[in-house]
């Protein structure tokens, strides 16, 4: 056997060094999570102290559930432990869980790719992915409903299992549940509620169920009340609208039709006649089956029907318009409109509801939906209006554009229709004479769904002025109007001449072609221009009109006669061309180079391009029509998962619908879009030469969607590649998504662009920066290494912008903003491409000590630091790639952070849970609820909330600080060969060095040193907020020795400094003097005396002799523990006892405390032993009932061994049993059945503990009442009573004071704690501080001696009133009646084996009132209900519903009036 086996068994063996490994193993916190709110007291728990049903589905501890269902255990079981339970086996949970699979499969592909092409990677330095898939299957989940069914059936069916399956979308469980064994009813309400809630296959199933549910209990769920309003109730739906409505439509047997609305104002006999014929408007053919079907269905529901009296009486429900407006479905609006069941007016007119990108179908049902609910037009008007459309649909001819005439006939007779006129404007190039000028396009403001700006899936950010952009627009189309009165369309025979225009109806043009490249010089001026239209051999159409508001302009115009309809944004002949170009990329707008197409690189940089203001303001409106875009959004019915993508982001993570608008493009487009789908190359070379001029002008939301095969892409890469992608000149954003859709299939390094036209090589700079921006990397990376830049003259603009961009490091709810690890290797791959090109270049010539790849290499090192998953090794590899000089070496707060994380979560945890951190967050004015480093600093009243940036000393936490490690010799290494493996990396500073420094700057230097501390926290008290989160903060992470070092810190704080604590309690019925003398601990606890030493001498300067004094205080004792008793307050009131009576003396003294927070306290009682309570408590050893308040915690938590303890030892006064009601979350049953077995004798008499515990509280009061009086008094909300008290009126005084203790002491007997409710700044310390005048005038009026003398008087008649209720209370509602004895509120709430456990130890003591049924029923709790209508279960009720004929009826009454228990009343 070898020492090392000899060794274990050794300490296997030794009993002591056992239980202290398996403490170690207990209490220390192994787990390292990867996000620092995920460190919390509430991670680990003993298998045996975990009973919550809900914690073992969340943890997928299936075979921890299984066990403890096979041995008995309890398990606690309610409404949300169900539905997480169902939620395993959601359908819609699934779906979604397949999809976020599919996502994280694509990027642990990708992360391979990326690790093996880059140059520098290593096997150590790969980022883990962890795999969060559930490994259990949906038949494990299945299972354990089969296990609960089966053996815990009275505490799993609490609630309608039904509903809640219906709830989580759970079909498979609705299947197991009604079928046998166990079929479990299924009401109508529950399918209603699935009508209105859940998803089509749950419906589904539901349906396919209802004979099973017939069979066992008679109940039809689809009954007559229910097809009345179905089609309603799915109308209304918030989700899913379309689908379940289109279904139920489509299923006769679901709906009743209601009777038309035309018809409802006739009599009531004539409108049963039309019903029962079932005449009813024109309808579509599908409508008629369906009707025809209905009418089978209604007729034999009516011959079953033995009292049609009674379903003549159920009412139909129909549609609001509100909600009909919203359905997508073509079919179904025409349907519904014929049926005539759509109620309502609109709540503002329809100006938006017809749209351009509607097809020709939805369209007509659009003009009929408005002619009918939207405007106030007369019948022949409607009449007209039907015709046209009829004529347009009836008409045969060859060529004939039905969608194009339809949409004509919109924008005649219906021109307030929204932008519809402007997109038509758009998609035909077409001026319809009766409507005149094309109106001004109506830009909805921006909308907020992607907040910050790394975000957006959009390219470029809309930042005009709205009202300014609005004029602007404006004057642009006045200016079109104005300048084209002749308006005329000419096609070719081939259809192309009118597609090539680009959304350009201007016929007015004077367009001049040299097929020798000659330069023609026009001369146009803003208003009237004599303008002729010349073809080119090509037969393209070519429009020239230039609206020059400054100077001639010169044109040159190539043989292939380009379309000079491309937007350049500049507006002004002197702009520089580095302006010019930033313009152009913020207002995304299109630019046309000064040669037109012209595919060759520039050659001359000081060239400048000719302008046209109107095609500038035309293109604004072009590039910012984004609101119909966002419309198109909306059409989705089915709830989609959009995932936020941060970095290389674009339109392909948008709804399908954004992108999928090829309604609004020309025909030319659509047909150049399908071939680059397609990958038919031959078409595109076929568009591209017969229309020279061709440009793909797309909508800033297009997705590009590609060949499916790689090898295809590659082939459209070329295509373009070999054209110079001057497709895309007309719009730099369509050539971003371009790149964007390529690089997303194939990786950029794999890619590279040869040429670039004019007008997109002159931008070339400027798309680098919004690339690297917008972290769309992909592109950035393509576009750096494919093309050489000078950054210079642009950086020089643009380095402030990229730099003061955002940084938000986390949210309120302390979520890091980090990205997928997957983009690491591409980060250090760009830094590496950046770093060589400096090096290879000459750059310190160009550049000085500042080039603008610092700033790039900084901007992406601090992406880096936002990976998920980096460690130290990561870090050091990119910071070995860098060279020194490039990294700046300033140590912001947004890399101290991330430092810090990578180190270890548990510091950042400590930085995110600073108090006063949400109030700095919700202060910020452009990153509400989140952290940004770059947030402006604020001053003045303004500046409240935690600023990291004003607290943290920078100069300590850098780099070296938080990641420096050095190499140390390592000892554990028996190989000597290799001299790298004797050394081992270590951390310079160890982490306790760095959080004690944290806790240091952030909490006690605040403490200390901050005057205005408490502004941090908006006025409440910053040291006790701080060191609560402290406190909890050590027991998060599990440092107990962390905690008792700040507990020790708080009280020689507090001893120091006694005028400055706001807390102060009492010392009565303290754990001290609440000991029991049987207890173990009562012969431990010894009171001693020390004597201080002595202070410094102090010499007389009269006499020549030296006195040297010393003191004695008060030790308490506890073994090994010892504590100073403390002190009476030094802030108090100095009562005369001289003048005070019996029985308000001696007033109570106050002690200074430290008031511990709620959360605080759990997570005490939730991780110590007890020892470790008892050490707690003995910090607080003289405070009023503060072993109560412990107790209260560790009852919640149902932590039975520190609770026996403390009945051992202490006095617990109990006010009432169980402590706490049933609603509150914990088990009334664990501590019924706790206490019953140990310490019944504590609650035997149950029904007169509230009464002692008020009259030992009657004893006590009026030892605090002069002092509690003071403080009421002195409180803003009590001003009136307080001049009342001081004002000469002696009755009026006397009046106040009774009121006053009255209300004290009611406050008292409910637990009421005054300072809670009013914070802390009207507390008592600081109402004796602040408000020392009104204080010293009570106290002197309280002293009078006829005052005392009210006083004694009024409080003895207070106390008889009080008295005297308590036993009317007794008289008129005994115990056994109300329903705050502990069986009826269990029995209220469900709680059958908590009801069970009381009567068996109180037998014969409790009965069941008509109040307690009405009270369950109410609740929904008919399983409790059922379970006592049993005899078998009521052994120890005084009544049973067998035995009391007034109980039995009162709940047959309450049933049949019930809206869920009516339908089912065969079981009683």
């Amino acid at each position: 056997m070898s020492t090392e086996e000899i060794l274990f068994w050794k300490v296997f063996r030794n009993k002591f060094i056992l239980n202290e490994i398996f403490k170690q193993i207990h209490n220390n916190e192994w787990v390292e999570y990867d996000e620092p709110n995920k460190y919390n007291a509430y991670n680990r728990c003993k298998f045996g102290d975990t009973h919550s049903l809900r914690v073992m589905i969340k943890n997928n501890l299936l075979p921890l559930i299984k066990d403890k269902i096979k041995h008995g255990d309890h398990i606690k079981i309610d409404y949300n432990s169900i539905k997480d339970l169902f939620l395993k086996l959601s359908k819609s949970q699934q779906q979604q869980q397949q999809q976020q699979q599919q996502q994280q499969q694509q990027q642990q592909q990708q992360q391979h790719q990326h690790q093996h092409q880059h140059q520098h990677q290593q096997q150590n330095n790969n980022i883990s992915y962890s795999n969060n898939n559930n490994k259990y299957k949906d038949q494990d989940y299945l299972e354990i409903i089969e296990l609960l069914m089966k053996h815990r059936r009275d505490e799993f069916e609490i609630v309608d299992l039904i509903k809640v399956a219906v709830k989580t979308c759970s079909p498979d469980v609705i299947r197991l549940l009604v079928n046998e064994p166990y079929s479990v009813i299924i009401y109508p309400t529950t399918f209603q509620y699935a009508i209105e809630n859940s998803n089509l296959e749950t419906i589904k199933e539901i349906i396919n169920l209802e004979p099973i549910n017939f069979n066992n209990y008679g109940i039809q769920i689809i009954n007559e009340e229910f097809k009345r309003k179905s089609l309603s109730i799915a109308a209304h739906r918030k989700s899913l609208k379309t689908t379940i409505t289109e279904f139920i439509f489509n299923n006769p047997s679901l709906y009743s039709i209601p009777p038309p609305l035309s018809l409802k104002n006739k009599n009531q006999q004539s409108q049963q006649s039309q019903q029962s014929k079932n005449k009813r408007l024109k309808t579509s053919e599908t409508l008629k089956s369906n009707l025809k079907n209905n009418n089978n269905n209604n007729n034999n529901n009516d011959d079953d029907d033995d009292d049609n009296s009674v379903q003549e009486e159920i009412k139909y429900e129909y549609i609001q318009l509100v909600e009909f407006l919203k359905l997508k479905s073509t079919n179904l609006l025409q349907s519904i409109m014929e049926l005539d069941i759509v109620i309502g007016r609109p709540k503002k007119k329809l100006n938006s509801f017809i749209k351009m990108y509607h097809p020709y179908d939805r369209l007509q049902v659009d003009i009929k939906i408005l002619i009918k609910y939207g405007t106030s037009m007369s019948d022949q008007t409607k009449k007209n209006i039907l015709d046209k459309m009829n004529k347009i649909d009836s008409n045969k001819q060859k060529g004939f554009n039905k969608l194009k005439e339809l949409r004509k006939l919109v924008v005649i007779e219906f021109p307030k229709q929204r932008n519809f006129y402007f997109y038509y404007w758009k998609a035909y190039s077409e001026k319809i004479n009766e409507i005149g000028k094309v109106p001004q396009k109506s830009i909805s403001n921006p909308d907020g769904e992607d907040f910050f700006q790394y975000l957006n899936n959009e390219y470029d950010d809309e930042e005009e002025d709205f009202e300014e952009f609005e004029q602007e627009e404006q004057s642009s189309l006045e200016i079109f109007n104005n300048n084209n009165n002749n308006n005329n369309n000419n096609n070719n025979n081939n259809n192309n001449n009118n597609n090539n225009n680009n959304n350009n109806n201007n016929n007015n043009n004077n367009n001049n072609n040299n097929n020798n490249n000659n330069n023609n010089n026009n001369n146009n001026n803003n208003n009237n221009n004599n303008n002729n239209n010349n073809n080119n051999n090509n037969n393209n159409n070519n429009n020239n009109n230039n609206n020059n508001n400054n100077n001639n302009n010169n044109n040159n115009n190539n043989n292939n006669n380009n379309n000079i309809n491309n937007i350049n944004n500049n507006n002004n002949e002197e702009q520089s061309e580095e302006e010019g170009y930033e313009d152009d990329d913020d207002n995304n707008n299109n630019e046309e180079g000064e040669d037109g197409d012209n595919d060759e690189e520039v050659n001359n940089e000081g060239e400048k391009e000719t302008i046209n203001n109107l095609d500038k303001l035309l293109a604004e409106i072009e590039e910012s029509d984004s609101g119909s875009d966002r419309d198109i959004e909306n059409e989705v019915e089915e709830e989609t998962i959009n995932k936020k993508i941060f970095i290389n982001s674009f339109n392909k993570f948008r709804k399908p619908s954004v992108y999928d608008i090829s309604n609004r493009y020309s025909d030319i487009i659509n047909s150049y879009l399908k071939a680059i789908k397609e990958c038919n190359i031959e078409k595109l070379e076929e568009i591209d030469k017969q229309n020279p001029n061709f440009r793909l002008d797309l909508s800033r939301y297009h997705y590009f969607q590609l060949p499916k095969v790689e090898a295809d892409i590659i082939k459209i890469w070329n295509y373009f590649n070999e054209t110079s992608f001057r497709q895309f000149r007309a719009n730099s954003t369509n050539f971003i998504e371009f790149l964007s859709s390529v690089t997303d299939v194939i990786q950029p390094i794999r890619l590279h662009i040869k040429m670039l036209v004019n007008s997109l090589l002159r931008k070339l700079e400027l798309l680098l920066f919004d690339t690297l921006f917008s972290k769309k990397f992909n592109v950035f990376e393509l576009l750096f290494k494919s093309f050489s830049f000078t950054l210079k003259s642009f950086f020089e603009v643009e380095e402030q912008e990229l730099l003061s961009q955002e940084k938000v490091v986390f949210n309120s709810k302390g979520k890091l903003i980090q990205f997928e690890n997957k983009h690491f290797y591409q980060i250090v791959r760009l830094i590496d491409l950046v770093v060589d090109r400096f090096n290879r270049g000459k750059v310190q010539k160009l550049y000085g000590n500042n080039p603008p790849h610092r700033v790039i290499i900084n901007y992406l090192y601090d992406q880096i630091l936002r990976i998920e998953g980096i460690a130290i090794h990561h870090l050091e590899l990119v910071r070995s790639i860098v060279p020194e000089e490039l990294l700046t070496p300033l140590c912001e707060v947004y890399r101290v952070f991330f430092y810090l994380n990578i180190r270890s979560p548990k510091l950042t945890k400590y930085i995110i849970d600073r108090p006063g951190i949400d109030t700095f967050m919700y202060s910020s004015v452009d990153y509400t609820e989140n952290y940004n480093c770059n947030e402006p600093t604020l001053n003045g009243y303004e500046d409240i909330g935690f600023d990291i940036r004003k607290h943290l000393n920078l100069d300590i936490f850098t780099y070296d600080y938080i990641l420096g490690r050095e190499y140390v010799p390592n000892n554990n290494n028996n190989n000597n060969n290799n001299c790298y493996n004797n050394y081992k990396k270590r951390y310079i500073n160890q982490f306790d060095t760095i959080l004690k420094e944290l806790m240091k700057q952030l909490s006690f230097d605040i403490c200390k040193n901050f005057k205005d501390r408490d502004r941090i926290v908006d006025g409440q008290d910053f040291f006790n907020l701080s060191l609560n989160a402290d406190l909890k903060y050590s027991l998060a992470i599990g440092r107990k020795d962390l905690f008792w070092e700040l507990l020790d810190w708080i009280q020689q704080y507090i001893n120091k400094n006694e005028k400055l604590i706001k807390y102060q309690v009492y010392q009565f019925n303290s754990p001290y003097e609440s000991l029991l003398p049987t207890g173990t601990l009562y012969s431990n606890v010894k009171i001693i005396k020390k004597e201080l030493p002595p202070p410094p001498p102090s010499t007389s300067t009269s006499k020549t002799t030296t006195t040297t004094t010393t003191n004695e205080i008060k030790i308490l004792k506890i073994d090994n523990f010892e504590k100073p008793i403390p002190n009476e307050s030094p802030v108090k009131i100095d009562w005369n006892g001289n003048k005070l009576i019996e029985p308000f003396k001696p007033v109570l003294k106050l002690i200074n405390s430290f008031k511990f927070l709620e959360d605080v306290l759990d997570s005490i009682c939730r991780v110590m032993d007890v020892n470790e309570i008892q050490r707690f408590i003995q910090y607080h050893f003289f405070e009023t009932n503060f072993q109560v308040v412990i107790y209260s915690y560790l009852v919640f938590m149902n932590r039975n061994d520190v609770l026996s303890f403390l009945l051992n030892n202490y006095n617990i006064e109990y006010d009432g049993f169980p402590s706490f009601s049933p609603e509150r979350n914990y088990s009334q049953y664990l501590e019924c059945k706790f206490i019953f077995e140990n310490h019944f004798e504590k609650v035997k008499n149950i029904s007169r503990l509230n009464v002692e515990w008020c009259e030992r509280r009657d004893l006590d009061f009026p030892f605090m009442l002069l002092n509690d009086f003071v403080e009421h008094l002195c409180k803003e909300k009590n001003i009136d009573v307080y001049h009342q008290f001081i004002g000469d009126d002696l009755p009026i005084r006397n009046a106040a004071i009774k009121e006053t203790i009255k209300t004290i002491k009611k406050k008292l007997d409910a637990s009421i704690d005054e300072d809670e409710e009013d914070g802390d700044i009207e507390n008592f310390a600081c109402i004796l501080k602040s408000q020392k005048h009104k204080v010293s005038l009570i106290k002197s009026i309280v002293e009078q001696s006829d005052t005392q003398q009210y006083f004694k008087s009024a409080w003895h008649e207070i106390l008889l009133e009080f008295k005297e209720k308590r036993k009317n209370d007794e008289i008129n509602s005994p115990f056994i009646e109300s329903l705050e004895n502990p069986f009826l509120q269990s029995f209220i709430y469900g709680d059958i084996k908590t009801c069970d456990i009381i009567l068996k130890y109180y037998p014969n003591q409790f009965k069941i009132t008509a109040n307690s049924i009405t009270k369950a029923l109410k609740l929904e709790k008919i399983h409790i209900i059922k379970y006592y209508y049993k005899v078998d279960n009521c052994k120890h009720l005084i009544n049973n519903f067998k035995n009391d004929n007034n109980l039995l009826k009162h709940l047959k009454n309450q049933l049949s009036n019930h809206p869920i228990y009516k339908y089912h009343l065969t079981w009683l």
